[in-house]
């Protein structure tokens, strides 16, 4: 499964004039994207993480259970924002970490206001698999914290501890299963990401298990602002090189900057392609703090793959999770809504001037 397709080549030798020093294109089509199946048992995922190249979980981009006929009449507008959400922990340290109470308010206001959870290759390919008349929304949790995720012994072995972040959204998922089980875990290169309860693998695995994706934060959150080019390439090289002693076969296809911060601009894209100690790494989105620029998907022409911009999980402040939540109550016309079929984009014919050549060759475009 190859995700990358034509997104890096498209946005970043043309779309946004991003300097490489060569910019090669990794041909996937479209036609690779939709034969993709989902693998649902734990020996099929134990086999996956041993032979796919990226971290990210299979998912069926067949048609969804509900498909919108009248697009006027349900809003229809792919090309409207998409919000990728910034969590860390579950403790009561704001505006970066959300009390249990919290996030359970943060999951049912998004559940009742038809957002519905997607994966990151979702995210990045554009074929975005939600039911019709639903908006997609992006969970991604930073540092590994224990707070985050961890691990719990039981008679069978182990399993999530429910008062972590992803134990607390399983739960959410027993009582809600079409809310969707998506997230991305961000992480450093330490040993002990998630906690101590079993192994590093133990941990990894078991997301894996359940469909969780992972990225890049880093070997030690330094600011990638300050340093040179050679300790940017060390910080973002140990994470890549660390999961791959874990899972020789992985390539992780995100990372989300420490503090928001990019390198300098001389060297900046040292932090999303480069080489550390024989191993490479070579990322499609890099993710900011706050919202740094519009949350348009992958098919918009002003979409900014390292410049992608997450809101924090968090009350009230300005740019942060709830005020964004009463941004789009007042003006729905600007979220995402899906007609339900992952493989066609429908767009307001005033919209139409939005589109991209990537959804233009990868998407059978409608506009109403």
């Amino acid at each position: 499964m190859k995700i990358r397709k034509k997104i890096l080549t498209l946005f970043l030798c043309t779309t946004l004039a991003f300097s490489f020093s060569s910019c090669q294109v990794q041909k996937t089509t479209t036609e690779a994207v939709t034969k993709t199946t989902a693998k649902t048992t734990k020996e099929e995922v134990a086999e996956k993480t041993t032979k796919e190249e990226t971290t990210t979980a299979e998912v069926t981009t067949t048609t969804a259970v509900k498909v919108v006929e009248d697009y006027a009449a349900s809003k229809v507008n792919e090309q409207g924002h998409v919000m990728v959400v910034m969590y860390h922990g579950i403790m009561d340290n704001p505006p970066y970490h959300r009390t249990k109470e919290q996030f359970l308010k943060d999951l049912q206001y998004m559940y009742d206001h038809n957002y519905r959870l997607i994966s990151l290759e979702e995210y990045l390919s554009g074929h975005i698999t939600v039911e019709g008349g639903m908006t997609p929304i992006l969970l991604t949790f930073d540092d590994g914290l224990d707070t985050t995720f961890a691990l719990k012994k039981t008679a069978d072995g182990f399993d999530v501890d429910e008062n972590t972040a992803i134990g607390i959204l399983e739960g959410f998922l027993k009582e809600h299963p079409d809310f969707g089980r998506h997230s991305v875990l961000y992480f450093h290169d330490q040993t002990k990401n998630f906690g101590e309860v079993g192994t590093d693998k133990d941990r990894f695995d078991w997301l894996l298990e359940h469909g969780y994706e992972f990225g890049n934060h880093t070997a030690t959150h330094d600011n990638l602002g300050k340093l040179s080019k050679e300790n940017v390439i060390k910080e973002v090289g140990r994470v890549e090189k660390y999961v791959r002693s874990l899972y020789p076969n992985m390539k992780l296809t995100t990372i989300t900057y420490p503090f928001g911060a990019r390198p300098n601009e001389a060297y900046r894209d040292a932090a999303v392609k480069g080489e550390y100690d024989g191993v490479k790494y070579d990322y499609v989105v890099g993710f900011r703090e706050g919202p740094s620029g519009p949350f348009v998907p992958v098919t918009h022409n002003k979409f900014q793959p390292f410049n992608a911009p997450r809101v924090r999980g968090s009350d009230g402040a300005n740019g942060d999770l709830w005020w964004y939540f009463d941004y789009y109550e007042k003006n729905p016309s600007l979220k995402y809504v899906s007609d339900g079929n992952p493989n066609t984009l429908v767009v307001p014919e005033k919209r139409a001037n939005t589109i991209n050549d990537y959804a233009k060759e990868n998407f059978e475009v409608i506009t109403y």
